[in-house]
C-alpha cells in the first residue's frame, strides 16, 4: 500500500505530543509547533496527503497557514483544529481556508484517524481524478479502529446475523445488560451510531466475513 504522509501544526507541545501518540502507527505523521516551518517542511520534505492545524498558533492562524498551503499544493487536504469555534471563523475557515474537515478539541482518537483517513481518500481521489478504489488492506484497516475484544467481535458477528439483544444474550451466556455494554464499546471503537452502521463497517473492513452477514 502506498503511504501518504500527514503533517501536524499545533503550538501546544503537549498536545501535538497526544496527536502524536494517537496516529503513530497508523499513518506516516511529521509533526512541528511552528506554522512557518510547516510551510518549509511541505515544500522540503513534501509531499504531504493532508495537514492538520491547530487554529490559535503564534505568527499565523491554522487558517492563514492553510491559505498558504493552497498556493504550494491545492491538492492537500486541510483539517483544522480548534478548542472554540464561532460563525465568522468557520465562515473564514470554509472561505479562506477551504478546510476539509473542522475538528473541536479534545478529539476522539478514533474519531480523529477516521477523519484523517477519509481526507486520504480525497486526498488520492484528486491525485488520479477517479473513483477511489479502496487504499487500505483489511488488516491496516482493522486496525484504524481500538482493537475489539473477543466477545465484541462475538456480538458483532451476531449482530451480522441479524440477532436481537435478547437472543445475542441467550447464544453468549451473557446478560441483556452486558450485550447493551458491548454494543456501545463497539459503537465507540467503529465510530458508528447505530447496530447496522456497526454492521456494514464490520464488513467493510474485514471484521466480518460477508458470508457471515
Amino acid at each position: 500500500m502506498q503511504s501518504y504522509r500527514i503533517l501536524i501544526v499545533d503550538d501546544d507541545e503537549r498536545y501535538l505530543a497526544s496527536l502524536r501518540r494517537v496516529t503513530h502507527g497508523y499513518f506516516d505523521v511529521v509533526t512541528t509547533k511552528d506554522p512557518v516551518q510547516a510551510l518549509k517542511i511541505i515544500e522540503n520534505q513534501g509531499p504531504f496527503a493532508v495537514v492538520i492545524a491547530d487554529y490559535r498558533m503564534p505568527v499565523m492562524t491554522g487558517i492563514d497557514l492553510f491559505s498558504r498551503i493552497i498556493a504550494i499544493d491545492r491538492n492537500i487536504q486541510r483539517i483544522l483544529l480548534t478548542g472554540y469555534a464561532d460563525l465568522h471563523m468557520t465562515i473564514d475557515a470554509i472561505n479562506r481556508g477551504k478546510i476539509t474537515a473542522f475538528l473541536t478539541k479534545p478529539v476522539p482518537a478514533v474519531s480523529l484517524r477516521s477523519v484523517v483517513l477519509e481526507a486520504i481518500m480525497g486526498y488520492r481521489q484528486n491525485q488520479t481524478g477517479t473513483f477511489l478504489e479502496k487504499i487500505l488492506t483489511t488488516e491496516f484497516a482493522a486496525k484504524l479502529y481500538a482493537p475489539l475484544s473477543v466477545k465484541e467481535r462475538e456480538v458483532l458477528h451476531l449482530l451480522a446475523k441479524g440477532f436481537s439483544n435478547a437472543e445475542i444474550s441467550k447464544e453468549l451466556t451473557i446478560s441483556v445488560g452486558t450485550v447493551k455494554t458491548h454494543l456501545n464499546n463497539l459503537y465507540c471503537k467503529l465510530n458508528v451510531n447505530s447496530r447496522a452502521k456497526a454492521v456494514a463497517k464490520g464488513i467493510e473492513f474485514g471484521l466480518i466475513k460477508t458470508e457471515e452477514k
